[in-house]
């Protein structure tokens, strides 16, 4: 580890000079022989194969089987209707792969910058790619970092590594060896490629280069992150076995059995053929797909993004969130909060009120920083800003002094001053640690003066310090030195005046979006960067935390084994001074466990995770461009509550992708059992192949279709997730889709049988059938609208009439124009034969309304007996 490690043994063991560099010479081998300083990327995959790679897909080898059927028995129309199927399915699922392989090219874009580098005791300005091992870089405020460095010089050297640390506050750099095992958010004599300078200056001798760099390692860990079928997909493909199997056995057996009993050799093959088409609901992966193009349009509408369209199915059966702290949870911005004053402390808005108090504290503030003006905000420290937007808040403007002499901040002093003309006096402003700030203190300012600052006095004010840090805020204690008489005296016997609380504040409907998600089941893990105080006291402001036992921090983890760390995740709520690994890990043991996992993240730190997890949730205001590129779903507004509106829809796609479901079998089954019947009891055939096709074409797609456009049910959010593992045929599902299918299937049955009866005319009774199959589908759809009752709430999806009296139309046009006649075999059917087939198609729903009832009244009179 090379902050374990002296100035001088690096500048040995990478044979370079700190005020040297390396030679022109030197630099160009290593150049060559090394590589460039750039993240390498995975071997690309052709636009070509990603896209024929959509076609290894279950489901779309049965829709392809479906085609190729449809061809043979020359119906070109439903074959091109099935390959347009193939073909838009295709081409979303090439379009989400192949953006997801940008991901490494955006970690790439954070080393395309210039470095300010020694070479031969000259400065020059290389780009950043070209930096080699031993190579000495100069660091000032404002520049990226471009490389791993053990730094040899720093002078106020202050980092912004929040991309891979998660934390907030500026880290403070010096160039002393550290000897313990620390994590990267402590190394304090290492600079670390892609982050920021935001003060000072400093120097260092890249140690890392490339993928050997922490910032190569996270773009490694991404490059490793599953890519993982969502429980849908899973479902789906499982569903697709089951159906060509079944569709295989079913259409050997009728078309075995029709030859068996004296039927003919091609028109069975034909009939066992069509059921075939028949049996698979090539409806549904164009209706999952539309159901969840149209999720994506309502998840925009609460500021989600949706980058890969399963991630909306996955929405809803999450039952974990691991969520960053800050950037998530948090505004990201240090802000001041609090000032102490005569004994207490005061919102910063009332502060105003102690005038006498607020104009010295203000001054010392004002003269006691080093930000820049850009002409519209301060650029610089994030603590020191805070201090000046707080100190302008309070109502009271400081006075801008002469400045002398500074003694410049030191992690080791834990203070920093500035000597300062004021009115013609010599004072010294003082800020730092409140316990330091207080041992040099001899007065504390009250009341308009200076008082004697006893150790009863400074014990309380430490007292309140130490109430303050519990919950989460950074404290600095502030003081002003008069009649200073020289440089040496001016951290000397000074006045106690205020103490400023800071704190990066939560986002100000955090805790309410934490409490929406618990109510729905989903528990909610913070994962943070910060030390386990500072998390623990976040947590309890955030009410998912209560006490110690509710925290765990990454050296603790790094201490168990996966089989002792995963019984832990299932207690904890606050996970503390994690690393980019720590967070993968978390996510992978909790998705071992059972849990559907989201994450959610800002930073290049939160990627991998984000990828590893089911679903990454990237911030879109202050995420990086690495992070959304892992990322499933991005928050447009970066608002935590747009995740739980987010779950909301995806728990009412599903559901409306399983009303979905349940018509298209059911229908299916029905057909085929009506086939079956006929088969079985030597009855000529029912329908024939081209009618088949023709109730699948105006019965599956666009229905089914319309049961996907249902709106959400708000209820929703008050039920627990569904578990990825039940499959997609829970809570009944699948006894209804067989019972339905078997009542249409009889009913269908029956319409033929009364025909044949009544009017010995085979032609009226396929018809009678056709017909009676068509209306008892139509009818069906209505029942399952899964997210309502039944009939009602029919204004509300409006689209579902229209559907169903357009294909009620074009039936009739099949059934009474003379056009279609010859075409579909079918014959005008008589008033009577019509509303006898109507009213066949209409038994199985009636029968359905009519148990419905009964139960409704079995249950309201339970309940009455239970009330009495």
């Amino acid at each position: 580890m090379w902050y374990q490690k002296t100035i001088e043994e690096t500048e040995s063991y990478f044979r370079t000079d700190k005020e040297q560099g390396l030679s022109a010479r030197e630099h160009e081998r290593r150049l060559s022989s090394n590589g460039k300083n750039v993240l390498e990327q995975r071997k690309k995959i052709s636009p070509v194969m990603i896209f024929f790679r959509q076609f290894t897909d279950f489901m779309v080898m049965i829709l392809l089987a479906a085609a190729v059927a449809s061809a043979a028995m020359g119906e070109t129309v439903d074959a091109l209707m099935v390959a347009a199927i193939i073909v838009l399915n295709s081409v979303l699922g090439f379009i989400q792969e192949y953006r997801a392989e940008r991901s490494l090219e955006s970690l790439q874009k954070l080393t395309e910058d210039e470095a300010r580098v020694l070479i031969g005791g000259e400065l020059k300005i290389k780009k950043a790619e070209d930096l080699v091992v031993g190579d000495v870089v100069i660091l000032d405020q404002g520049t990226k970092v471009p490389a791993d460095l053990r730094l040899v010089e720093s002078f106020r050297l202050q980092v912004d590594e929040s991309i891979l640390t998660g934390e907030s506050k500026a880290a403070e750099k010096t160039v002393g060896v550290l000897n313990d095992n620390v994590p990267l958010s402590k190394r304090k004599n290492m600079c670390y490629s892609g982050t920021v300078i935001l003060g000072g200056r400093g120097k260092g001798i890249v140690v890392d280069t490339g993928m050997g760099t922490e910032l190569g390692q996270i773009a490694g860990m991404l490059d490793r992150g599953g890519d993982d079928l969502t429980p849908l997909q899973k479902q789906l493909k499982q569903l697709g076995k089951i159906l060509i199997v079944l569709c295989v056995v079913l259409c050997s057996v009728v078309a075995f059995a029709g030859v068996m009993l004296g039927g003919n050799l091609y028109d069975m093959i034909l009939t066992g053929v069509s059921l075939g088409v028949a049996s698979i609901p090539e409806g549904l992966p164009i209706v999952v797909t539309i159901c969840l193009a149209l999720g994506v349009r309502r998840l925009i509408a609460v500021n989600a993004i949706v980058r890969r369209l399963p991630s909306v199915e996955t929405l809803g059966c999450v039952t974990c969130i691991c969520t960053d702290k800050t950037g998530t949870l948090t505004k990201n911005c240090m802000e001041t909060q609090c000032f102490y004053g005569e004994g207490a402390w005061h919102r910063v808005s009332d502060f105003g009120l102690l005038k006498s108090l607020a104009l010295e504290t203000n001054t010392v503030i004002m003269n006691c920083h080093s930000l820049l003006w850009d002409g519209s905000s301060y650029l610089g420290d994030p603590t020191e800003t805070a201090l000046v937007y707080g100190a302008i808040h309070s109502g009271v403007k400081g006075e801008q002094v002469e400045k002398i002499d500074e003694i410049a901040f030191d992690s080791d002093r834990k203070m920093m001053s500035v000597l300062g003309n004021r009115n013609g006096v010599k004072c010294s402003f003082v800020k730092g640690a409140p316990p330091v700030i207080l041992d040099r203190c001899c007065c504390v300012f009250r009341d308009g003066r200076d008082l004697p600052l006893d150790g009863a006095e400074k014990k309380r004010i430490l007292n309140d310090v130490s109430e303050m840090s519990a919950k989460g805020y950074r404290i600095l204690a502030l003081a002003i030195g008069r009649n200073i008489s020289s440089s040496d005296d001016m951290e000397q016997n000074l006045t106690f005046l205020s103490m400023a609380a800071i704190k990066d504040p939560l986002r100000d409907d955090a805790s309410t979006a934490l409490k929406i998600a618990a109510d729905a089941g989903i528990r909610s893990i913070m994962i943070t960067g910060d030390q386990r105080g500072t998390a623990l006291a976040v947590g309890k402001e955030l009410g998912i935390a209560e006490n110690e036992v509710d925290v765990l921090t990454g050296l603790e983890m790094s201490a168990m084994d996966d089989r002792e760390l995963a019984p832990k995740l299932r207690d904890v709520s606050v996970i503390a001074a994690v690393s980019p690994s720590d967070k993968m890990r978390v996510v992978s043991l909790l998705r071992q466990s059972g849990e559907v996992c989201a994450m959610t993240g800002d930073g290049v730190n939160d990627a991998p995770a984000l990828k590893e997890a089911d679903i990454g949730i990237a911030m879109g205001k202050k995420g990086t461009d690495v992070t959304k590129d892992a990322a499933d779903l991005v928050l447009a507004d970066d608002n935590f509550s747009s995740i739980v509106a987010a779950v909301a829809q995806g728990r009412g796609i599903y559901d409306n992708i399983r009303s979905s479901l349940r018509y298209l079998l059911s229908s299916n089954l029905g057909e085929i059992l009506v086939m079956f019947l006929a088969v079985v009891l030597c009855f000529p055939l029912p329908l024939l192949p081209l009618q088949i096709l023709w109730v699948n074409l105006i019965t599956d797609g666009l229905p089914a279709l319309a049961l996907a456009m249902e709106p959400v049910r708000l209820s929703l959010m008050k039920e627990p997730p569904r578990k990825g593992a039940v499959g997609i045929f829970y809570g009944g599902l699948g006894r209804k889709i067989l019972i339905r299918g078997i009542f249409i299937g009889l009913v269908c049955f029956a319409a033929y049988f009364e025909g044949i009866r009544l009017s010995g005319d085979l032609a009226v009774a396929r018809t009678m059938a056709f017909v009676s199959l068509v209306l008892a589908q139509l009818i069906y759809v209505f029942e399952c609208r899964g997210s309502h009752s039944g009939w009602q709430g029919l204004r509300k999806n409006p689209f579902l009439l229209i559907i169903v009296a357009f294909s009620v139309l074009l039936q009739g046009f099949v059934v009474y124009h003379p056009l279609f006649h010859a075409l579909f075999d079918t014959v005008p059917l008589s008033w009577g034969f019509l509303l006898l087939s109507v009213a066949f198609a209409a038994l199985p729903s009636a029968f359905s309304c009519c148990l419905n009832v009964i139960f409704v009244k079995k249950n309201e009179k339970n309940s009455k007996k239970r009330r009495k």
